[in-house]
């Protein structure tokens, strides 16, 4: 190699863990170099566990101080951003299923029902989500959730410095800028919870992709296939679009050598597969309905900002920059916001000086390829060439659903911080002047205190840690729900599961209607059924006017409720001729029974979307459902009891696979297996 930068080799050196696995030597003791007794091996373990946990603590209590708002248990109490309301809707899937099992496959709240397993752009199916609804309830569990999602972008953070073997200080800077930055705080300006979420659970697949290149063993691919589903069902869609764009500068980390090459590729075949299985409770029903999907789209992608352009968000704070269209954007501050400031932007360039040194120039060009592609995806450069040149017009039709890719970029956060990181190391590793202070008179002896100057740095990073909890506190807050919203909701109650409508494009009523059981006609998705059309409601809340077809039933409400006359009834059998007589019917999700008493033979039509997996018992015996885009059966005179059920087969069958994935993680988890060590030979 030949003489070399003092700076850049000890840089290396500290970098040295990405091929060997072993600490770096700014956190590499004495005692490392010694053959000691065991008991000097448990006493430098214990102290690396203190330390880690110590690392740990402060990181979520930093956590706790940026997202202070979201602390408060009040279930009035909901975050600030408009969309919250509807964007946990699907949370309560957790609710339906504790309170009757299996009828919450089916979600009935929300434009005629749909498959609940299905949703794309929920984040139900998370653990985290799961556990903290069901501990908190919805809109409390989702405060925690929040919190959740910002120390685990903190952790993925830290967790890749520490992959990268940088110092502590590096660690814990990035790791809390992590947590302040704008990728995430940006995002709740609208309440966008999915992206949240989704931002931080891909987060977490980086460190382990970085961790399967380096040690290759089962175990390693075991964790980055848990990160991958954890990505997957985080719902949304665009991040996972992203990361999958993204990931393909992995090659980047291949080996040299064929043999490693070929092993490597093995471990990542191995992460999918399980991550594939593991997600499988959602992807086979997803799958299943797919082709019945429908969804808004823009082939010209017009939110997205020019390439140029899309990098200096990372370094603008000014909120009445993203409420403008300056630099050719939309004023909706959401799509673009991912504010970390000047300074990790230039210790990432600085972190680039890695690159001349063979060991480490694939680490560092991974991340900054990775970086790049993220900005590139979000500013739609290759999402408007593939819509060109796809032959498929219904690939052409999902490509262009992607209609804010300007949210990717917040996967270039990550990778930035970085090189950021190793910047900041390649500064500590420089030779740093030291001021000598007399503590005394000049000739009273040795009175002189040695100051190293490297200490000033921490000056500008706290300051760059502060300027991004300055930078995202607006987005943070919470607004106490209008005692005005329960008391409309109380007034669209009926006696039974007809159809109603809260106010419309209001989204904080969403959430409380769906978690009081109510079935909101046209209520607010960002998805639609091919060739299926809402129901009507029957009764409606609305602020301006009279909706078509309906009276005005209570004006003294707080806001005007309307009802629809004779023909918009939930269930009811049509007679001969122009005769109809009104059915019962009580249920919940997939499980709904219909009470009739029909003077004679008619269609039983129950305004609930037909899928596969209903099926339909007629006093207790199975009846054949007829076509048609709502549950209907042929019903003899008389009085009869109805039972729809909504048992899928696809829902068994990806919780089966996922039964056999998280069977097959304990199985590489817990067995023995040997280190194997990357040929570094090769490699230069």
């Amino acid at each position: 190699m030949g003489n070399s930068d003092p700076a850049i080799e000890r840089l290396r050196v500290n970098l040295d863990g990405v091929a060997t696995g072993q600490r770096s030597s700014l956190e590499r003791s004495p005692r490392d170099s010694q053959v000691g007794a065991p008991a000097s091996h448990a006493r430098e373990r214990w102290r690396r566990i203190l330390l880690t946990g110590a690392e740990l603590l402060i990181l979520l209590c930093w956590t706790l101080v940026v997202v202070r708002p979201y602390l408060d248990m009040d279930p009035t109490l909901i975050p600030s951003g408009r969309e919250y309301g509807s964007a946990i809707q699907t949370h309560t899937f957790w609710i339906q299923l504790r309170e009757c099992g299996v009828c919450a496959l089916w979600n009935g709240n929300i434009r005629g029902g749909h498959p609940a397993l299905v949703d794309p752009y929920g984040s139900f199916l998370h653990p985290l989500v799961a556990v903290t609804t069901l501990g908190w309830g919805v809109i409390n569990g989702s405060k925690v959730a929040l919190v959740g999602a910002f120390l685990m972008a903190g952790l993925a953070q830290w967790w890749l410095a520490r992959e990268l073997s940088l110092s502590w200080m590096a660690r814990m800077w990035t790791a809390m800028l992590a947590v302040a930055a704008g990728t995430l705080a940006g995002r709740m300006e609208i309440g966008v919870f999915g992206v949240v979420l989704s931002t931080a659970a891909c987060s977490l697949v980086f460190p382990a992709l970085l961790r399967v290149n380096r040690l290759g063993t089962a175990r390693s691919a075991v964790i980055l296939g848990i990160t991958l589903a954890l990505a997957l069902v985080a719902g949304q869609g665009y991040m996972q679009i992203g990361l999958a764009f993204v990931l393909v500068a992995a090659l980047l980390l291949l080996p040299w050598d064929r043999t490693y090459a070929i092993a490597a590729f093995r471990r990542y075949g191995l992460a999918v597969g399980l991550a594939l299985c593991l997600g499988a409770i959602f992807l086979v029903p997803f799958i299943h309905f797919l082709p019945q999907f429908v969804k808004d789209t823009d082939p010209k992608f017009a939110s997205a900002q020019p390439f140029a352009y899309v990098p200096v968000n990372l370094v603008i704070a000014d909120h009445r920059f993203y409420l403008s269209d300056a630099l050719s954007k939309l004023p909706y501050p959401y799509l673009y916001t991912n504010y970390v400031g000047w300074l990790p932007v230039i210790l990432a360039f600085l972190g680039l000086r890695s690159a001349r040194d063979h060991w480490r120039r694939k680490v560092v060009l991974f991340l900054a390829s990775a970086a790049f592609m993220a900005l590139w995806l979000a500013s739609a450069g290759p999402l408007r060439g593939l819509t060109q040149l796809l032959p498929v017009p219904w690939l052409v039709d999902q490509m262009a659903g992607i209609r804010y890719p300007s949210l990717i970029a917040g996967l270039a956060v990550l990778p930035i911080l970085g090189l950021a990181g190793i910047g900041l190391d390649w500064l500590l590793a420089l030779s740093w002047p030291k001021l000598r202070l007399l503590t005394g008179a000049a000739d009273s002896g040795n009175n002189v205190v040695s100051f190293d100057t490297r200490w000033i740095l921490l000056v500008p990073l706290l300051m760059a840690i502060l300027s991004a909890k300055s930078a995202g506190e607006p987005w943070l807050g919470t607004v106490h729900l209008d005692p005005s919203t329960y008391k409309v909701l109380d007034a669209l109650r009926t006696s039974d599961l007809q159809w109603v409508n809260a106010p419309f494009g209001e989204h904080y009523f969403q959430v409380v209607a769906v978690e009081r059981g109510l079935k909101l006609a046209s209520g607010i998705q960002t998805w639609n059924w091919k060739d299926r059309p809402y129901p009507e409601p029957i009764l409606e809340a609305h602020r301006d006017g009279i909706p078509p077809g309906m009276t005005l039933s209570q004006r003294e409400s707080e806001i005007p409720i309307y009802e629809a006359g004779s023909g918009r009834e939930y269930a009811s059998v049509a007679l001969d001729g122009q005769d109809r007589t009104i059915c019962e019917a009580t249920g919940q999700g997939g499980d709904i029974d219909v009470a009739c008493a029909a003077p004679q033979a008619g269609v039983l039509t129950v305004k609930e979307n037909q899928w596969s997996g209903w099926y339909a018992e007629v006093d207790g015996k199975r009846s054949q459902l007829l076509s048609g885009q709502w549950l209907a059966v042929n019903l003899p005179a008389g009085e009869h009891i109805v039972r729809f059920r909504y048992r899928p087969w696809d829902v068994p069958l990806g919780v089966a696979i996922t039964v056999m994935g998280i069977l097959l993680v304990l199985y590489l988890g817990f067995r023995r297996e040997r280190v194997a060590q990357p040929s570094r030979g090769n490699d230069e």
